[in-house]
């Protein structure tokens, strides 16, 4: 095995542990909105990740400078033709990470409700951007022999790389509500195993012959 093989598997890992992790990190935000029915239920919900989503964020950091050092036309290639879904992911989790923290530095109910509206959309947008980039990866991108993006922003959105929002976005949401009935009790906790389980059941009606 060659050193550059090394370097993919390692990256390879990488990328996988960050998804991994930060997936039931985007399913709980995302949730909050979707499962929490009052301001206590999102408190708990919250409180699940609180001492790991920081954490997770680590495995991104590795991942891209792992990516620097061993592909360096890869890296330069990725970030520049997918600037704009990057620059808007960095956003929201810059967003999501100040949200975090200053949600509760205050006890007005309209600046913890307009903080817990950004834990939402700083969740779901991600988890949408991430499947749209990885499905343009697979499904490959316009670059010239410069190995420069040729393509536009509109191209990125293309039926192939939306279908993979939709999935990353569904997977990280049923991950996320694997998580909360793992880590809490009563209804919230019977509510994230029902919604868990109508997932499983809605996969299993779309395999089955019709």
């Amino acid at each position: 095995m060659e050193l550059h093989d090394v370097w993919f598997v390692l990256i390879a890992v990488l990328w996988t542990g960050y998804f991994f992790l930060e997936g039931f990190d985007f399913g709980i935000g995302i949730l909050t909105k979707l499962l929490a029915r009052d301001r206590a239920e999102k408190r708990v919900l919250i409180n699940t990740i609180g001492p790991v989503w920081d954490g997770n964020e680590v495995w991104l950091l590795t991942a891209g400078g792992a990516t620097f050092a061993a592909f360096p036309e890869w890296y330069a290639t990725l970030f520049s033709g997918f600037y704009l879904p990057l620059l808007l992911i960095l956003v929201c989790l810059i967003i999501r990470g100040v949200a975090f923290e200053y949600r509760a530095k205050r006890p007005e109910e309209n600046w913890q409700r307009n903080w817990e509206q950004a834990i939402f959309w700083t969740s779901l947008l991600p988890a949408i951007l991430w499947g749209v980039a990885f499905g343009n990866i697979v499904r490959g991108v316009k670059i010239d022999a410069d190995m420069e993006y040729v393509g536009t922003f509109l191209d990125l959105l293309n039926p192939y790389a939306l279908l993979g929002g939709l999935v990353t976005l569904t997977l990280f949401t049923f991950h996320g509500a694997v998580f909360a009935a793992l880590k809490t009790v009563g209804d919230i906790r019977v509510r994230a195993r029902g919604s868990r389980s109508s997932w499983a059941w809605s996969r299993r009606c779309s395999r089955s012959p019709s």
